[in-house]
């Protein structure tokens, strides 16, 4: 006697044969690609993965397609809170990373420069570094490619600082130039780079055509590092650098030349508005139009510089006046931006960990993003 529960299982089994049999099998080796260049409001959004640091990721998204499904375009894998790069020139992405032997236990630890194609999303190459990347949270500010796009440099803490010089076109590690006392990396010139110092001044060093550093240059004292320390980044638009500071002022570098030449720091904000300070991991972004986009704070004060904010203020950076203030529709983090034209586009990572995207610089909100990396910490351009 077949029992009511077996009667019951036999008929969803053959139900379930029935539809398995209209099934049609999916043909095998099939390998997509994408452009060798890249829609230019495409984003390329990176997860740290900061619950589990080694299997950070980078994905690039098409933010503007309705679904999840269309938004995703595919990922490069970019181990322990990697620094991550593109170059318009190669259509190449490079990823410092690192990785153990015995992975999360530890053992000997190599540090790498991977090289990963843009059509294919494949691993084109590895360069090996230095042991000796910063370990923190991504910043723009800890890697950068020559404005030629010849070397990368890589910022270095052991705690004492230096940066990795990498050719990109002989594929191989060619200088540590050492920087005392001051961090991370600001492109200038042709063959220099710029890094912030921990008296408020910024060094300068110059390398030769093969990468290997021929002298430095120092600023005097631009800013009060107790007072008024300046963000580890810059909004950069048309060779420079504009530095916001803890309390909401702007500091703009000229990066165009091999040396740099400082302007006099201006306030985003009004005599009456000083409650409002910049914070998050990335408040600042500039758009193709040159036109700067700062993440805001209204409760402002000492230790709130990573605290996100509610509004994004819109600035014209050559009249140094604001045009606008876009109200988030979530709390915001980090910004970036992508496209031209009508294209024009500001990422916002919210509080949710989610990703918010808004058309510029009216500021209209367009949507969260479908695809939900886990932490995503930076949001680029995609070239």
């Amino acid at each position: 006697m077949i029992t009511r529960t077996l009667a019951s299982l036999l008929i969803a089994g053959s139900l379930a044969g029935n539809a398995t049999a209209d099934l049609q099998p999916e043909p095998m080796g099939v390998i997509e690609s994408l452009p060798a260049k890249y829609p230019d409001h495409w984003m390329m959004v990176h997860d740290a993965s900061f619950f589990h640091m080694f299997e950070g990721e980078v994905l690039v998204v098409d933010p503007l397609a309705a679904t999840a499904a269309e938004q995703y375009k595919g990922m490069i894998t970019a181990s322990f809170i990697a620094f991550y790069q593109q170059s318009s020139k190669r259509n190449e992405h490079y990823v410092a990373e690192t990785f153990y032997s015995r992975g999360a236990r530890g053992g000997e630890r190599t540090d790498v420069v991977t090289i990963w194609a843009n059509d294919t999303l494949a691993v084109s190459g590895e360069i090996e570094i230095p042991a000796k990347r910063i370990s923190g949270m991504p910043k723009t500010i800890a890697s950068a490619l020559t404005p030629d796009e010849r070397f990368m440099l890589i910022y270095n803490f052991t705690p004492a600082q230096s940066v990795s010089v990498v050719d990109l076109e002989a594929r191989k590690f060619v200088a540590e130039i050492d920087t005392p006392g001051c961090g991370f990396v600001v492109p200038n010139g042709k063959r220099s780079f710029t890094s912030i110092c921990a008296n408020g001044s910024m060094r300068t060093t110059h390398m030769d055509d093969d990468g290997k550093a021929k002298g430095h240059s120092e600023t005097p004292v631009l800013f009060d590092v107790n007072a008024d320390p300046v963000f580890e980044g810059a909004a950069m638009s048309g060779g420079i650098a504009y530095f916001p500071t803890f309390q909401g002022r702007i500091l703009p570098m000229d990066v165009s030349g091999e040396t740099v030449q400082a302007g006099a720091p201006w306030w985003l904000t009004d005599e009456n508005e000083r409650n409002w300070r910049p914070g998050g991991m990335k408040p600042y972004a500039t758009d193709a139009a040159g036109l700067g986009y700062f993440l805001m704070n209204p409760e402002g004060g000492e230790g709130t510089h990573k605290d996100g904010g509610s509004e994004v203020w819109v600035v014209d950076l050559a009249k140094q006046r604001r045009l606008a203030r876009i109200e988030l529709a979530n709390w915001g983090l980090s910004l970036g931006t992508s496209g031209s034209g009508d294209n024009r586009l500001l990422a916002v990572t919210n509080a949710d960990m989610q990703v918010d995207i808004y058309r510029i610089p009216v500021g209209e909100f367009v949507h969260t993003l479908g695809v939900a990396p886990q932490t995503p910490f930076l949001v680029h351009g995609a070239r």
